[in-house]
């Protein structure tokens, strides 16, 4: 009778998931710019000029907890959803043509972020799967403690990345006059509050309540009979 009490409330019991939430946050404006000089992509609307108010900023979750004293560890493959804004793009996991290439942090003895040594996420502009050297793409880049962008650049290597995605652009084109580029955007990065996902607690019917009250009976009347 126990065991059919016990086994009742855990069923009750609500399930519960972890993971780490790590925020992107910009502490000041790209230093340096290099806009395009000569539009010759189709259409000419992927041409597009960074400015010195644009920045980078982003944040990403993992399946689970960061691990502790973690140096420049590949984690790309555990996270679950992301969204980096270079100022002129928006690169999401949301996105069907939407690549994170690598993910590279630090973290110290409580598994809270110290440094992401190397991000690199891919957004593709023009083409479908499977893309080629002719698409053109957009990349949000974090090294240490500074934030470059990449926008509508040709693509010299397509490949898999460190991170196992694969149909990703690997490294882009040495010229490329339609190409944008923005430099050192200081960044610092923070823990936000682990997210939980409560699974919905079942109600008891009428019936259910019943049910137990006569279980909780029963129970009750066979310990006085034991005891006399």
């Amino acid at each position: 009778m126990r065991k059919i009490l016990l086994g009742t409330a855990f069923a009750l019991a609500a399930g519960t998931s972890f993971g780490a939430t790590v925020n992107i946050n910009s502490t000041g404006n790209y230093a340096s710019l290099q806009n395009y000089t000569n539009c010759t992509t189709t259409p000419a609307s992927l041409c597009a000029n960074f400015l010195t108010t644009n920045n980078v900023t982003g944040t990403f979750t993992t399946a689970g907890n960061l691990p502790a004293n973690a140096s420049n560890l590949e984690i790309g493959s555990t996270v679950t959803s992301y969204s980096f804004s270079t100022g002129l793009d928006t690169v999401a996991s949301t996105d069907a043509n939407a690549r994170l290439n690598t993910l590279r942090i630090s973290t110290d003895a409580s598994g809270n972020i110290t440094n992401v040594n190397l991000m690199q996420a891919v957004l593709w502009l023009t083409g479908t799967a499977p893309h080629t050297t002719a698409d053109r793409f957009t990349a949000a880049v974090i090294a240490g403690n500074a934030g470059t962008a990449t926008h509508n650049s040709g693509c010299q290597t397509v490949g898999t990345g460190n991170s196992g995605v694969t149909n990703t652009c690997l490294v882009s084109t040495v010229t490329d006059t339609s190409r944008s580029t923005a430099n050192a955007s200081p960044v610092s990065f923070s823990m936000a509050a682990a997210a939980v996902t409560a699974s919905p607690i079942p109600t008891v019917s009428e019936w259910g309540l019943i049910l137990m009250a006569s279980l909780l009976g029963m129970f009750g009347i066979a310990r006085l009979r034991r005891q006399r």
